[in-house]
């Protein structure tokens, strides 16, 4: 393993050194039935869910990640572009962090601690990552369960963007981790996530099948949305973030309609099968 001091200041590096992915711990089984319910999916007396595809698997087609990986007896509906790319484990917990996402024993020194290295991390991939095009959002998950752990997500305004991205990032190193990326089929990270951990509290802990996204101080992210727009002044949206006016309401309105029905998302899913039925690409 490489130490990052002899990686330089950053800790990316483009050394051809194959190294093994990270993740540790035992994975947790399955979520609880109410927090199944907010989500969306059916379920039936006996507590197992009962969703109206029965092809593709839900998890993976709504977190982009499955806990049963290849050994799945439903489909992986795989894009082969998008906007949102995946580069699992690329986060290395500390064990300051792994502590506070399994909500062990944690005073605040260690929650500041694990707060510090996560800011730190954030502020220096969201930079890269916005060397290939104009960055939606990005977030950093905080579950514990090996097939999650350390995930990080990218969604860009630009599809092309997010292939750049893809074709630059893969087999270029953070640290001694090894950057695999991927497309992903996640579009609206709201959906994705446990509501229950974002709301209240949520009982499965670090070991939830649902998204437990890492909190970002809206400081750090107004910070890295603007200096991304300052390193990059032909993006888009640069001068409007620069000349400090907010948003306007037509652009809320056009996010909005982006934003896809369950329709909408049945209708993708409809399509993957047929492409996938007819041994094409899919679409």
């Amino acid at each position: 393993w490489l130490k990052p001091a002899e990686l330089g200041e950053s800790a990316f590096c483009g050394a051809p050194l194959l190294m093994s992915r990270a993740g540790s711990g035992k994975d947790g089984f399955a979520e609880s039935l109410s927090n199944y319910q907010r989500q969306g999916f059916n379920n039936d007396d006996r507590g197992f869910i009962n969703d109206e595809d029965r092809i593709n698997c839900p998890f993976y087609f709504k977190i982009g990640s499955c806990r049963n990986g290849d050994r799945c007896n439903r489909m992986h509906s795989k894009p082969t572009s998008g906007q949102t790319i995946l580069i699992p484990h690329m986060y290395p917990m500390i064990p300051d962090a792994m502590a506070v996402a399994n909500d062990d024993e944690w005073d605040d020194e260690t929650y500041a601690r694990a707060q510090e290295h996560f800011e730190n991390f954030y502020e220096e991939v969201f930079g890269e990552l916005a060397k290939f095009g104009e960055i939606e959002d990005m977030i950093v998950l905080d579950n514990v369960s090996e097939h999650m752990l350390g995930n990080v997500y990218c969604k860009y305004y630009r599809e092309e963007d997010a292939v750049k991205a893809a074709q630059d990032m893969t087999n270029r190193f953070y640290g001694s981790r090894l950057i695999q990326v991927e497309f992903t089929p996640v579009t609206d990270f709201r959906e994705s996530r446990c509501r229950a951990f974002h709301e209240t509290r949520c009982a499965r802990g670090g070991q939830c099948n649902f998204m437990h996204v890492k909190h970002v101080p809206k400081s750090v992210k107004r910070r890295v949305i603007r200096e991304m727009y300052e390193e990059h002044p032909n993006y888009e949206r640069a001068k409007v973030i620069l000349s400090g006016n907010p948003t306007s309401k037509k652009r809320k309105v056009e996010v909005a309609l982006k934003q896809q029905t369950d329709l909408e998302r049945r209708a993708k899913i409809a399509a993957w099968n047929q492409a996938h039925a007819r041994g094409a690409p899919l679409p």
